[in-house]
């Protein structure tokens, strides 16, 4: 999509709705007023503002089309395009072609890659990477928060890109919900695995995180997970021309050896890894520099990290994208005597919920395991008594009642932004 296509009618400037305050409409608005626009965002899940003046819609694709204002908008037969596509627009003159753009989007692993990909490419250029974690400068490997709080809406993306230019990075990294905008040079689908309904049960996920490919510039080059079974020029993990195993990477023509840290949890890492991998060898990164980032790596925070204090071992897998699978997969991990679980969701840190029935299942099938389970959230409370469980209110809180006696072996599995 072009600027002068998209946003301009008949020779003369569109008037622009941007609907959804909460997520991401207000930093786009504030941006096409910058650009000369005449723009407007709106807070659409209590209210029903009057769209009758004008020309063009700006709506997150996960919006429900039940919403009064994209009904109305609609029956007025008014142009009405994603958050996605109106950001690309607006940023696609100001990137430059000196800073490379990487996108990261699909239903698991989009942390994690985008991290591990910013980690290998800052041994080479400064990278900023955009991700739950907030804006981070990478040089050498490591990194500098500068920024937290952000979410990985689109919206977003505008003051991540001008965090960059600012700090003069030569690479950014953004994972994105639910898709590409179309700046990215380099186009990464970690999976379409697991997919879920969007856009209150209308559609699809999947349809949604396509737009990294139906958005995508000229000359992009676009890296898919083997599993989401689409074209793509590189694909990657189980199946695919890049992938990982626990003491090498695999390329196409050739194997470098890996040696990773004794404590990650691999196969958890597994698809982060190649992905990372794929997009950095396509940028134009040696393939042994890309396996030297990698050494002694043992994981990311809140990714089931593992730390040990003592005699002590806490399982760390508090993360924002965590799922009901994570957290089986997670007491897998930590099984052993005297295991102290703590488990839930933030709920005013996260969009998204945990699915608490089947939660409560998982957890009604393995609280033989855990000597003291800690709920965390309001939804859980119903089930302290049936499981025998105390409850907090948020992370930190639970943490601290599961560290007031002493655990051996603590694991922490609460959904939420850290």
């Amino acid at each position: 999509m072009h600027c002068d296509a998209g946003m301009q009618t008949g020779g003369r400037s569109s008037k622009v709705a941007v609907l959804d305050t909460i997520h991401g409409a207000a930093v786009i608005a504030h941006e096409m007023v910058e650009s000369g626009l005449q723009a407007e965002a709106f807070e659409v899940y209590h209210h029903t503002p009057d769209l009758a003046e004008f020309d063009l819609i700006v709506a997150p694709v996960h919006l429900s089309p039940a919403v009064p204002a994209l009904i109305g908008a609609r029956r007025a037969k008014k142009r009405v395009i994603t958050h996605h596509e109106a950001v690309g627009e607006l940023l696609m003159a100001g990137v430059g072609p000196t800073m490379k753009v990487f996108e990261v989007t699909g239903t698991h692993s989009k942390t994690s890659t985008a991290l591990l990909l910013s980690m290998m490419l800052s041994f080479q250029e400064r990278v900023l990477s955009h991700t739950t974690r907030g804006l981070e400068l990478w040089h050498a490997g490591r990194s500098r928060l500068l920024v937290t709080g952000l979410s990985i809406t689109p919206g977003n993306v505008i003051r991540a890109v001008k965090r960059a230019q600012s700090e003069r990075a030569m690479n950014l990294v953004s994972e994105i919900s639910l898709g590409g905008t179309g700046l990215a040079d380099y186009g990464i689908l970690t999976s379409l695995s697991g997919d879920y309904l969007i856009a209150n049960g209308t559609k699809w996920a999947s349809t949604a995180k396509l737009q990294m490919f139906t958005l995508a510039k000229s000359g992009a080059k676009l890296l898919a997970n083997s599993d989401a079974r689409i074209s793509s020029d590189v694909s990657f993990a189980a199946g695919g021309g890049v992938y990982a195993r626990p003491d090498s990477l695999v390329f196409p023509g050739e194997m470098v050896h890996l040696d990773l840290g004794a404590d990650l949890d691999f196969w958890g890492y597994e698809t982060a890894i190649a992905a990372a991998a794929a997009a950095a060898d396509a940028a134009g990164v040696e393939r042994h520099e890309i396996a030297t980032a990698l050494d002694g790596f043992d994981g990311l925070p809140g990714r089931m990290k593992i730390r040990r204090q003592g005699d002590q071992i806490i399982f760390d897998s508090s993360n924002s994208g965590l799922k009901v699978k994570d957290v089986a997969r997670a007491l897998d991990r930590a099984r052993g005597p005297d295991l102290v679980v703590v488990v839930g969701e933030d709920a005013k840190t996260v969009c998204e919920g945990m699915n608490i029935p089947a939660l409560a299942d998982l957890l009604r099938s393995r609280r033989s395991e855990i000597a003291r389970l800690i709920l965390v959230g309001e939804r859980l409370i119903p089930l302290a008594e049936e499981l025998g469980a105390a409850t907090a209110g948020n992370l930190q809180e639970g943490l601290e009642n599961a560290e007031s006696g002493g655990p051996k072996r603590l694991l922490s599995c609460v959904k939420c932004f850290r």
